[in-house]
């Protein structure tokens, strides 16, 4: 009877229990809002992010930054500096010419070809090119070949095949001697020519200009045999010759074909100054002739067969 009683009061006690949970529950569904909020840990945490980590305030630095970017951006551009003045500026397609100083037409600076001996073959190795007389608009030689990256271009450059197989002998030789060049130019087009001595024109006038810039059509480089030699602190300077590259060049570039087109003291002969780091390829034999004769390169090939249309 005992076991029996003290079941009864243990399922009596469970019921208790179980009512005053459903009791709890039910008034507190009947709180209101707020007073339940106080016990609500999710709420909190909610609260406490949004005060400490505000989203708003991150997406609105992010805009500012990408408008303080962009400025700078232009900014950076605008203060690129512009070529050197005495480099030839290349000309934009998209400039408005019509906002541009009057430049010396083609006609009033290379004259025509009823003004020029016009010459029958660039190709010639002994074409005479001179203030007198023109290759043609067109023209081109034949056999041009890239220079290697080991002469130093600064940008691609081409000669024909023979001037630059005797090219890379003359730098192998310099080499044994401790002379390292740089070439800093070598063919040049009718067109890239004229562009050339137009910036030249604009900046120093067409007199100055005539004296170490050639007109298109007259200029050695466009036989593409000639190159610029350089690798010091005065190229295209006349300091050049002083240096040894230039004096090394100046007793032995006639070994390997080629001759010094402007020597000093000549420019009443040549027309042009002194230019003791140009230098064009007319073939070993002619090349050491020439150098004996102490003519100037223009006076010697004078001298050579010369065919004109």
């Amino acid at each position: 009877m005992r076991k029996k009683r003290r079941k009864n009061k243990a399922v009596f006690a469970l019921m208790v229990i179980a009512l005053l949970f459903m009791g709890a529950f039910f008034l507190w569904l009947d709180l209101p809002e707020q007073v339940r909020s106080y016990f609500d840990l999710s709420a909190i945490e909610e609260e406490y992010d949004t005060e400490v980590f505000p989203e708003e305030p991150f997406e609105d630095a992010a805009k500012e930054a990408q408008e303080v970017n962009d400025p700078f951006a232009e900014t950076e551009k605008k203060e690129t500096p512009e070529k050197d003045l005495d480099e030839p500026k290349e000309m934009d397609e998209q400039e408005n010419l019509e906002d541009q100083p009057l430049e010396p037409s083609e006609n009033e600076m290379a004259g025509s070809y009823n003004d020029f001996k016009v010459i029958a073959d660039g190709d010639y190795y002994l074409a005479l090119v001179t203030k007198e007389t023109t290759l043609k608009s067109n023209y081109k030689p034949t056999g041009l070949e890239a220079l290697p990256s080991y002469m130093n271009p600064s940008y691609p450059m081409w000669l024909r095949w023979e001037a630059l197989e005797h090219l890379e002998k003359l730098w192998a030789a310099a080499k044994e001697d401790g002379i390292l060049f740089s070439i800093r130019s070598a063919y040049r087009s009718y067109e890239t020519q004229e562009q050339i001595f137009k910036d030249f024109v604009s900046q120093y006038g067409e007199e100055e200009a005539n004296r170490f810039s050639a007109r298109p059509g007259q200029s050695e480089h466009q036989l593409g045999t000639t190159v610029d030699f350089g690798g010091t602190e005065v190229d295209f300077k006349t300091q050049f010759g002083q240096t040894p590259l230039g004096r090394w060049l100046a007793q032995n570039a006639h070994h390997y074909g080629f001759a010094k087109s402007y020597p000093q003291g000549k420019e009443h002969i040549t027309g042009y100054i002194y230019e003791p780091w140009h230098f064009r390829y007319i073939g070993v034999s002619q090349a050491r002739q020439w150098k004996q004769s102490g003519l100037t390169l223009n006076q010697y090939l004078e001298q050579q067969p010369q065919e004109f249309e």
